[in-house]
């Protein structure tokens, strides 16, 4: 029984290995839903803020387009865009999403 304890938890280990690289060959599992808002249109949201001055980044996970941009007077913004309604939130973790 000591060896099929070792033996299961390896299985376990194998088995998840071989499901996330099966999700890593498919290119657009990292991509928003077709079902999603335009990027073009969450960018023109953020471009229409009062003192926006310009965009660093624009990353999509967890169903969100995450954008940082600087406000004219140097200030850095981090705010995400639910991909699906197009609503704007506060970054999950921490104070500046970090």
């Amino acid at each position: 029984m000591r060896f099929l304890s070792p033996l299961l938890v390896s299985g376990l280990l194998f088995g998840s290995l071989v499901s996330a690289s099966a999700q890593d060959r498919d290119p657009l599992s990292k991509l928003p839903p077709p079902d999603s808002i335009k990027l073009s249109s969450v960018i023109e949201q953020v471009e229409g803020r009062p003192g926006f001055y310009g965009i660093e980044s624009i990353t999509f996970a967890d169903g969100e387009y995450r954008i940082v941009y600087f406000m004219g007077d140097g200030a850095e913004v981090r705010i995400n865009y639910d991909a699906k309604t197009g609503a704007s939130r506060p970054p999950r973790r921490g104070l500046f999403g970090n």
